[in-house]
């Protein structure tokens, strides 16, 4: 077989694999955005959620925790305490009574 002739294909060869890699880098930074659009509409839901509860004001440890019921992280969440976490965000209370709001980072 001639040098030529292997030469061309090995060339052939790496064209596509290195396609292949660009191919690949461009679907794995789709789906990247699309899981980082998916959690910021998350973020986004959270801070909606507490717009809802800090604008019904005198709201006691009870009545979040009804508001909270549907909240996909509903079932780690622990009303025994004086802190309520929601993913970045923890509720504090005093005797029952929403204190304040912390963000966790």
């Amino acid at each position: 077989m001639n040098k030529w002739k292997i030469g061309f294909w090995v060339t052939v060869l790496l064209l596509i694999v290195v396609t292949a890699m660009g191919f690949y880098a461009v679907i794995d930074q789709a789906v990247s955005l699309t899981y980082l659009r998916d959690s910021y509409d998350d973020t986004e839901s959270d801070m909606n959620t507490l717009v809802d509860l800090v604008n019904e004001t005198d709201l006691t440890k009870q009545q979040i925790k009804e508001k909270l019921r549907g909240h996909n992280l509903f079932e780690y969440m622990d009303f025994n305490k004086n802190e309520i976490h929601i993913e970045r965000l923890t509720l504090i209370f005093e005797r029952d009574k929403l204190k304040r709001i912390e963000k966790q980072w």
